[in-house]
C-alpha cells in the first residue's frame, strides 16, 4: 500500500492522506501571505532572541545562517541559557547577561521535512525523535515550521 494513502473505510474509496503545505506551516506563526520573518539570524545574541520569542508570542523559531537554514531555537533553549549566562556573570543583569550568547551557541540542529510529506509520518517522526518542531524546506528553501500542537490539530481534523 502507498504510505501516503489511508485505508478506505468499508463502503469508501481509499484517498490520499492529508499533507503538511507550506500555508498550514506558516499559519502557525501567524505570518499573513506566508512570509518566513520570524526566525533569527546564527549570530544574533540570545538578548535579541528572547526579545523576538516574546513579541511574536511563538515557542519555536528556526535558526538561519544568511540564507541557509542553520538550526532551531526554543523558549527552554533560551530560559537554560539564560540561567547558565547567569551562573557565569553573576554581578550582570539578566539582560547583559544575555546579550553576551550568540544564538549559534545554544541552538540545536534541525530536522527538516518536505512540505508534501503526510501528517501522520510527521507525528511518527516528531515522536520517534522526541522533537517538538519539524522545518518545512523545498530543495534549500526554507518554507517554515510545524509544531507537535499544528500536528495534533490537523490530526484532530482527519
Amino acid at each position: 500500500m502507498n504510505p501516503a494513502t489511508r485505508p478506505a473505510r468499508p463502503g469508501t474509496v481509499a484517498r490520499p492522506m492529508r499533507a503538511l503545505r507550506a500555508s498550514v506551516l506558516l499559519g502557525a506563526l501567524g505570518l499573513p501571505g506566508g512570509a518566513m520573518r520570524a526566525h533569527a539570524q546564527a549570530t544574533d545574541t540570545l538578548r535579541l532572541a528572547d526579545d523576538m520569542l516574546n513579541l511574536t508570542k511563538v515557542r519555536h523559531f528556526p535558526v538561519l545562517d544568511g540564507e541557509r537554514l542553520a538550526g532551531i531555537v526554543d523558549h527552554d533553549d533560551l530560559l537554560h541559557a539564560s540561567m547558565a549566562s547567569l551562573v557565569r556573570h553573576p554581578k550582570d543583569s539578566p539582560r547583559a547577561a544575555l546579550g553576551t550568547v550568540e544564538v549559534k551557541d545554544i541552538m540545536k540542529p534541525a530536522t527538516t521535512v518536505s512540505p508534501d510529506m503526510p501528517i501522520r509520518a510527521a507525528a511518527e517522526t516528531m515522536v520517534e525523535r522526541g522533537i517538538e518542531a519539524l522545518m518545512v524546506v523545498e530543495g534549500e528553501k526554507l518554507l517554515g515550521l510545524v509544531t507537535r500542537t499544528d500536528v495534533l490539530r490537523e490530526l484532530a481534523k482527519q
